[in-house]
């Protein structure tokens, strides 16, 4: 069956003209079609046109629509606005620059959905360059480089010009070198606005090619994996206003292949095997306010690598030490760790350890550093193989503890440390003398319950209520919170329970 033609159009019976005929209504078809393409484009501008037209009539009778362009791009930046700081909890050793980036897209998201509402908006947005600064540049390396992948950074990153960036740098680099090369053209001109790097890759070979002195921005940098990495970075060994800096190797030590302006850091966060490599940056970083670093117990120097003369840290107010396993090694690494530290402004020290492994206590090694470090302020132990003698030679080299934090740690607790612990008004040298808050939790119950509340008691009073025979207060601090957990009988329970609506936090499990 044929195909009926158009109405109006008649072919003639011969085979030649029929062929003929056909060409030229091809070719008057094309025109047409031309024709209306360009009509549609047209329609199509104007209807653009007077939707633009309608748009900017309604803006002028909402509120928003009569706000100066100024203070619409201070409405965006809030909108746009992302927090990327985030504190450290015990449970979460890595404070800023692991959780810097967990919200990698939402600002720049935010700030796409602004420049889509209507023209004047996209105008807005596209002038207002910190809204393109606020997020973060997630770059990933194991992508298809297609044309509209590396244009969007092109976009982002004229956008953003002049302010400073955070950037993350994901995959692998040992993808084609010339879609390496394409990426690096583009990014590697703005490194001296990154403020903020992430690099979670295997290998960073290829960056070592950036000239010294180009992240002249940086003030934070975090590496995690580095797996397939074997030469040192130098890219970031010149780096004037980097402040915090974090590394969190894979399965093997890769702390001596980084090399980083160590004394200008004020932040430092390590997860890495070698104890040697973690304590060697420790020890240069002279600027120091916190660190966190998550480490093994064995020493990993050659013989006689463990001695080092006493590196005073001026600064550092926190410390945050977890060890997580044994490597090869035979010197015990806890004791190493402190023997050249010395931290007069250390204010909290939180020591977590692994609870299948048995390491000794270094209590002659600590007491000494306790010496060197009078200021200490808090003191929390998880895991800890401290017994009863260790646990009261800690308390008695703590001038100015306030805090003691001591869980999971079997047999320090008993009738000894809460003998100890009692105050008596006669005693010109009492223990802990500003001891404040207690938690103690799984660190033995084998004493009798009179020594727990003796000890209770004797620290803790009511206002204007104790006063030496010369009329001046006692030489301890009053009891604020106590929580301890053990098998208590309900009758001590009872008795405690008075001191509660006096003003003491009291716990008993």
């Amino acid at each position: 069956m044929s195909t009926p033609l158009p109405s109006g159009m008649r072919l003639e019976s011969t085979n030649t003209e029929t062929h003929g005929q056909v060409k030229g209504l091809i070719e008057a078809t094309k025109t047409k079609i031309a024709r209306l393409t360009v009509q549609i484009r047209e329609l199509e501008f104007l209807r653009e046109r007077e939707r633009d037209v309608l748009a900017a009539l309604r803006l002028m009778i909402v509120p928003i629509g009569q706000l100066p362009t100024e203070l619409i791009s201070e409405i965006f930046k809030l909108a746009v606005h992302t927090a990327v700081l985030k504190t450290a909890t015990r449970e979460g050793i890595w404070p800023v620059s692991s959780t810097m980036y967990a919200s990698t897209r939402a600002a720049l998201h935010k700030a796409l959905c602004l420049s889509q509402v209507c023209g004047h908006w996209r105008r807005v947005a596209f002038s207002t360059r910190q809204l393109w600064a606020e997020g973060v540049v997630d770059i990933h390396f194991n992508k298809g480089m297609t044309d509209p992948y590396l244009d969007g950074f092109k976009s982002l990153l004229t956008r953003s010009t002049p302010y400073p960036l955070s950037v993350s740098l994901v995959g692998s680099d040992t993808a084609a070198v010339d879609s390496l090369r394409r990426i690096a053209d583009i990014i590697v001109p703005t490194a001296y606005r990154w403020r903020n790097l992430r690099i979670n890759m295997e290998s960073f070979r290829h960056f070592n090619d950036i000239s010294l002195g180009t992240f002249e921005a940086l003030e934070r940098l975090y590496i995690y994996d580095f797996s397939e990495q074997t030469s040192p970075v130098t890219a970031f060994q010149s780096c004037p206003r980097l402040r915090e800096f974090t590394l969190k190797s894979g399965e093997e030590s890769k702390m001596y292949l980084i090399q980083v302006p160590w004394q200008n850091l004020t932040h430092l966060n390590i997860y890495d095997e070698s104890l040697g490599g973690c304590r060697t940056a420790l020890l240069q970083c002279s600027n120091l306010t916190s660190a966190t670093i998550a480490t093994s117990y064995d020493w990993d120097f050659a013989p006689g690598g463990v001695d080092s003369p006493i590196i005073v840290l001026p600064f550092l107010e926190t410390l945050k030490l977890t060890f997580y396993g044994f490597v090869e090694g035979d010197i015990d690494g806890i004791a190493a760790f402190f023997m050249p530290l010395s931290l007069p402004s250390l204010k909290s020290i939180d020591l977590e350890f692994n609870p299948n492994e048995d390491e000794t206590w270094p209590r002659a090694v600590f007491s000494e550093f306790q010496n060197r470090s009078p200021k200490l302020q808090e003191i929390a132990l998880l895991f800890s193989s401290i017994d009863a003698s260790g646990l009261i030679a800690l308390l008695r080299h703590g001038p100015s503890l306030q805090t003691l934090d001591i869980q999971n740690s079997w047999s320090c607790v008993g009738e000894d440390f809460f003998e100890a612990l009692y105050y008596d008004q006669a005693d010109s040298a009492p223990l802990a003398p500003k001891l404040e808050n207690i938690h103690l939790e799984s660190v033995g119950d084998d004493f009798e319950e009179i020594y727990l509340e003796d000890a209770i008691r004797s620290r803790w009073w009511k206002d204007g209520e104790r006063l030496l025979p010369d009329n001046s207060p006692p030489r301890v601090s009053r009891l604020k919170r106590v929580w301890v957990a053990g098998r208590f009988s309900d009758e001590l329970k009872a008795r405690m329970k008075e001191l509660v609506p006096q003003g003491l936090d009291l716990y008993l499990a």
